[in-house]
């Protein structure tokens, strides 16, 4: 074995601090670049799922591409689409197709995110005959505030708006409401009682399917096209 001078330990020694200098200098350059990029806003809902998550993470990358750097403000979905109309901020993060009719100034980005289902949940133990809840009167149905796919579902029961999924969840589990109307993911990242030994029950119907679209406010509609197509790369 070779053993090396201390001259020659020496060297190599700066060499490689050297080398760890440049490096962090450039992650620190880099950083400094994106965070003196524009900043554009996106307004979403107060409930977060794995689902919203990917999301997010495609429109920051699309976003990042364009020269933009994006943030996300988090308000109950009702209030944000008023917002966003109002310019307030600078688009949402993601709505069905049909917000557009009703939203004016927001733009769809054409290119589809996901995909959803509206599935209605009941409390597992309820053993009452759900079969026909549709036209039951009685009962008590929880939805939340600005989910357009839930609020635009045909019923007869008592509607009770709500703002989280989670204020929904423990509503039905504490018998406060008879259903819930909502998409399994998002009920899935609320609460664990939608486990095989959980609460709550899934009932099989898919009651509605919707696509989900990044919407942008009109003053930004030079970015529709090259939306579309960062978003279509990144699929």
């Amino acid at each position: 074995m070779v053993k090396l001078s201390w001259h020659t330990r020496l060297i190599a020694l700066c060499y490689r601090l050297r080398c760890c200098i440049t490096s962090c200098a450039l992650l620190l350059a880099f950083s400094a670049q994106a965070n003196d990029l524009p900043t554009i806003t996106i307004v979403t809902g107060l409930n977060q799922s794995s689902m919203s998550d990917r999301i997010e993470q495609q429109l920051k990358t699309a976003y990042l591409q364009l020269g933009y750097q994006m943030q996300v403000q988090r308000l109950p979905a009702g209030r944000s689409l008023m917002m966003t109309n109002a310019g307030e901020f600078d688009g949402e993060l993601f709505r069905i197709a049909d917000i557009a009719e009703q939203y004016p100034n927001l733009l769809q980005v054409p290119t589809p995110l996901e995909r959803i289902n509206l599935h209605a949940f009941i409390k597992r133990s309820d053993k009452s005959d759900y079969s026909f809840w549709q036209q039951n009167p009685k009962l008590r149905v929880a939805y939340i505030r600005g989910f357009k796919m839930a609020e635009s579902y045909t019923f007869s029961g008592q509607p009770v708006p709500m703002n989280t999924v989670s204020q929904a969840v423990q509503m039905l589990l504490q018998d406060k409401v008879d259903v819930l109307l909502e998409d399994p993911a998002s009920v899935y990242s609320a609460t664990i009682e939608l486990s095989p030994n959980g609460q709550l029950e899934q009932l099989p119907e898919v009651l509605a399917t919707a696509d989900l679209y990044h919407f942008i406010h009109k003053k930004h509609q030079q970015l529709l096209i090259p939306l579309a197509a960062s978003l279509s790369s990144t699929r």
